[in-house]
């Protein structure tokens, strides 16, 4: 299943749902997001990888934390969550340590209810 995203503008969340991806998906994602009419700076992300099963490696994690932090002033994001699921959770634990490496502050949690909260 391709990347997909759902703006809420009431609650100000993206969420981002799909199998897990490359570098140029998120890419092609994220400039979908930011040429949305719905879209607003100061949204939260989540990044929601529960029906995810195929993770990918810590490379191309690494390629897509590049691309974050490319798209992340451009959007003016607040801040975002990876909700890990049961299986797989190495590629949103590299994601967290790399995006504090970088001052993103983008958090791996497996609990969606309190992603967003500091």
């Amino acid at each position: 299943m391709p990347l997909t995203y759902r703006i809420d503008p009431h609650t100000r969340v993206v969420t981002i749902t799909g199998e897990y991806a490359n570098a140029d998906e998120w890419r092609a994602l994220l400039g979908a997001i930011a040429a949305d009419p719905h879209y607003r700076r100061g949204f939260n992300f989540i990044r929601d990888l529960r029906e995810s099963r195929h993770p990918v490696d810590a490379a191309t994690v690494i390629g897509i934390i590049g691309v974050v932090r490319q798209h992340w002033l451009a959007l003016g994001a607040r801040r975002a969550a990876i909700v890990m699921g049961v299986h797989d959770s190495d590629p949103a634990l590299v994601a967290h340590a790399l995006a504090s490496h970088h001052d993103l502050p983008i958090r791996a949690t497996r609990r969606s209810l309190l992603a967003l909260r500091a």
